[in-house]
């Protein structure tokens, strides 16, 4: 019994550490919203084979008068993941989204979103990543 108490204790206080690094501003602030504008908003992999892992890397620019920050980008499904600049995007330079799809178990058509939050208007947007998954060659 006092085995486990005391590995709940430790659990629990584990994990209210891991998440108290990753907390999301709850509001964004006027005087730091910037502009961002995007090369592309989607892009289509097309005819790729069962098991391959591709990446694509979106591009987005500072078009305002204040740092841009990629505060957090999520993704649609477990199969798509994404690295981004965590530095400031200064105003006139690019940030860059790299997104990579592992079309591992898939089949046919795929859609799959990644949403990215910024301090921009918006506040969020999406970028669109398209595959049509084809059998493997035996």
């Amino acid at each position: 019994m006092l085995y486990r108490i005391l590995f709940y204790t430790i659990a629990g206080t584990i994990l209210l550490h891991a998440c108290q690094g990753k907390a999301k501003p709850k509001a964004l602030d006027p005087a730091n919203v910037t502009r961002v504008e995007l090369v592309e908003k989607s892009f289509d992999f097309g005819d790729i084979k069962q098991g391959e892992i591709v990446g694509h890397t979106f591009r987005v620019k500072n078009t305002g008068e204040k740092n841009l920050f990629l505060l957090d980008i999520e993704s649609s499904c477990g199969c798509t993941t994404a690295n981004y600049t965590t530095k400031p995007v200064k105003p006139g330079d690019n940030g860059i989204i790299e997104v990579k799809f592992d079309s591992s178990g898939k089949y046919g058509k795929q859609y799959k979103v990644v949403h990215v939050s910024a301090n921009t208007s918006q506040r969020n947007f999406e970028l669109v990543v398209k595959a049509n998954i084809v059998a493997r060659d035996e």
